[in-house]
């Protein structure tokens, strides 16, 4: 049995490293003094988000820094996740509307990419990653099919119930 004042020469580095946070240090801040994302966000609704961000996006300097960087070789969502995640730092939106940007920030990123003439641009690296670069496990993709690859069995049932998917029931408002 290995003694438990044995402790791993990599992990006792660690642990005696003092660059990093203590428990509740974010909590002795100056409340009179809050970080951006603290206070409440700048935007709220999604319309105007959206509006912001494509004059911020088509700003020169920031325009030729997204040509450039997808020409050197970063995905669309990589950019996607940058521009939005500084956002959110900035005090911009918070973290669910943020979540809503997702899809239409990659596609403005691609027609401005597609505009400037980047049409090799890649969207994401790996299908089995996620937005925030996390890895799927194994056990969680086994189970996966692609929209080819719907058993025969599903693909009867769904075509049997068809009809019943398009009948329009009254609300509840309309039973009246």
């Amino acid at each position: 049995m290995k003694d438990p004042l044995d402790i791993d020469p990599e992990l006792q580095k660690y642990q005696a490293k003092m660059d990093r946070p203590i428990p509740g240090e974010s909590l002795t801040r100056d409340p009179e003094d809050p970080y951006p994302w603290e206070k409440p966000a700048e935007f709220t609704v999604r319309q105007e988000a959206i509006d912001y961000s494509f004059v911020t996006l088509t700003e020169e300097a920031a325009y030729e820094g997204l040509v450039e960087s997808a020409m050197s070789g970063a995905t669309v969502m990589e950019l996607t996740r940058l521009y939005l995640f500084k956002g959110f730092t900035e005090g911009k939106w918070n973290p669910d509307l943020m979540l809503m940007l997702i899809e239409p920030i990659a596609y403005m990123i691609m027609g401005l990419l597609e505009r400037a003439g980047v049409n090799d641009y890649t969207v994401i690296e790996d299908d089995e990653e996620d937005l925030f670069g996390v890895e799927m496990p194994q056990e969680m993709t086994e189970g996966m099919t692609t929209k080819e690859e719907v058993p025969e069995e599903v693909e009867e049932v769904m075509q049997q119930n068809e009809s019943l998917l398009q009948q329009r029931t009254p609300s509840l408002m309309e039973r009246r």
